[in-house]
């Protein structure tokens, strides 16, 4: 027996409901969200006059117990007797206005000595950061200066914990 006519068009017409839906949501699923936009934005490039000798380390900008490598590239602290007690600071001979500058440290060895027995031993300790050329040559005890060390910022004798 045969369906009426009516039923078959109310299927009919479901079925191409169904598909226009279907399109629908094909046409809609392809998104894609775009990246958020960099806050930070890059400098201009520097079209001021560029440093014309080498950086290096001036014997007046470093402790009486720092040793310059001949390359001048490389310090040293002394570490005879009671002197690797004491901390030992430079400064490099050139310096920044303003900016983002980045610069790097490599520690290329440290020293234990056997001969200390169960004497404690000295920590070993890199403070690293930025100071006036007039300020003192150990980081952080001033308002002219500012480091990073031990997992922290350093400034006027206060510690801010990073991370």
């Amino acid at each position: 027996m045969a369906e009426p006519a009516a039923k078959k068009q109310k299927t009919e017409e479901g079925a191409v409901a169904t598909e226009t839906e279907e399109k629908k949501e094909v046409k809609e699923a392809p998104k894609v969200l775009e990246p958020p936009k960099e806050l930070e934005e890059d400098a201009p490039k520097a079209s001021g006059a560029t440093v014309k000798e080498p950086v290096t380390f001036l014997t007046a900008d470093t402790t009486m117990n720092v040793m310059t490598s001949t390359g001048n590239n490389l310090l040293m602290p002394l570490s005879d007797g009671g002197v690797r007690h004491l901390l030992a600071g430079a400064r490099a001979s050139v310096g920044v206005k303003s900016g983002r500058y980045m610069f790097e440290a490599r520690i290329v060895e440290t020293i234990c000595r056997a001969d200390e027995g169960t004497k404690p031993s000295p920590k070993c300790l890199l403070k690293i950061g930025f100071s006036t050329a007039g300020s003192n040559l150990l980081l952080g005890n001033a308002e002219t200066d500012i480091c990073f060390d031990d997992g922290a910022l350093v400034h006027n004798r206060k510690r801010t914990p990073l991370g």
